[in-house]
């Protein structure tokens, strides 16, 4: 039996992003071993039969020492559980695990861009320079292939990062099980607009704070949920003093972090995302997979969920009265939610669907 190494940040983050990819790769012939920074999720991945290895990563600067110290560790797991391929996914993971691989000789390294982070939103050029030119020595192996998830991403990864176009890919290592998300009538009552995602200002949450207190000054036929984890180790994190100061909004309903995300959808009318930058935002495949119409920013991972006026509506980056203008129309009309929802399954199913996505890459891991 073929093995596979699956490197991720937190096992919550495999959980809710890469377990349905890693079930649909076991069922291909392939043991998977997670190597993860561990919590209290270890037990529930280890009853999917993933065995699980626990590392400490390190959150924040890519500090020399402590990266030094994460490769050496990175290493000796490689080598004891001598993998067929090791596949990283985000920007440290992908640093570490590709020179760890190298070091372990194993042959067969995939690296998933999943969003470039905080870093090249804030616009430091300096941070940005030092990403790219990281990036470069971690891709430049001959054993290494880099996998994006959007267009913008594939042609900064080929012009800036210069990875060759055979050792650069589309696959999302994501993708949507339809039979897991479906599609139930629109609920009655006030249109509720969800927000699920981390607690970030990077996401757009404090222009959607903003374009809702506008739209509750003209209408109170709404209401908006906020679902997601607050992260503080991220800069861009909001502080739970701030959340809390919200619940002063009537209208607005903070419900943390939410398990069973198809049965919230059936309650909910649009899903609304205006953030900065994302790789794939999984919430609005996720929301679209259950027949909602989208509000999202016309950016670089958004844009590729929604196109707009068909499944959904664009908006400006940073722009809280074009997002209220688009929150508006979805509230006033019941024809345009429905039309774009049913739009947006079709797309999902057309362009999404987890089994495309395990065809394509275990396509990748047997002709690499």
């Amino acid at each position: 039996m073929k093995k596979v190494i699956y490197f991720v940040s937190e096992d919550w983050v495999f959980l809710n992003h890469r377990l349905e990819l890693a079930k649909k790769i076991q069922k291909k012939g392939y043991k998977v071993t997670l190597v993860t920074n561990v919590t209290h999720y270890k037990n529930l991945i280890e009853r999917k039969k993933i065995e699980v290895i626990p590392i400490k990563i390190e959150r924040g600067s890519l500090n020399i020492r402590k990266s030094i110290r994460t490769i050496y560790k990175l290493t000796k797991i490689f080598k004891k559980v001598d993998p067929d391929v090791v596949h990283n996914f985000g920007l440290r993971q992908i640093v570490h695990g590709s020179i760890s691989a190298k070091f372990a000789g194993v042959n067969k390294a995939f690296n998933s861009i999943i969003g470039l982070g905080s870093a090249f939103i804030s616009g430091n050029f300096f941070l940005k320079f030092f990403i790219i030119n990281l990036l470069r020595i971690a891709l430049f192996f001959k054993s290494s292939r880099t996998l994006v998830q959007n267009k913008d991403d594939y042609i900064f990864f080929k012009k800036k990062v210069l990875i060759r176009k055979k050792n650069l890919h589309f696959n999302t290592a994501s993708g949507i099980n339809l039979n897991k998300y479906k599609v139930s009538k629109e609920p009655k009552g006030k249109i509720i607009f969800l927000f699920a995602s981390r607690i970030l200002k990077d996401k757009g949450i404090m222009e959607l704070i903003e374009a809702s207190k506008k739209l509750r000054k003209i209408t109170k036929n709404f209401e908006l949920y906020i679902a997601g984890n607050i992260d503080s180790q991220n800069p861009s994190s909001v502080s739970l003093e701030e959340i809390k100061s919200w619940e002063a909004f009537d209208y607005l309903n903070y419900l943390g972090h939410i398990n069973d995300m198809n049965e919230l959808y059936k309650k909910v009318h649009v899903a609304v995302l205006p953030s900065y930058r994302e790789g794939l935002p999984k919430g609005l495949l996720e929301a679209a997979a259950c027949g909602k119409p989208i509000i999202t920013t016309d950016v670089t991972g958004c844009r590729e969920v929604v196109t707009n006026g068909e499944n959904g509506i664009l908006v400006n980056l940073k722009d809280s009265d074009d997002l209220f203008l688009a929150m508006k129309k979805m509230v006033q009309n019941r024809q345009i939610r429905l039309s774009m929802g049913k739009k947006g399954r079709n797309f999902i199913k057309k362009n999404f669907s987890i089994d495309n996505t395990v065809e394509n890459l275990i396509d990748l891991y047997k002709n690499f």
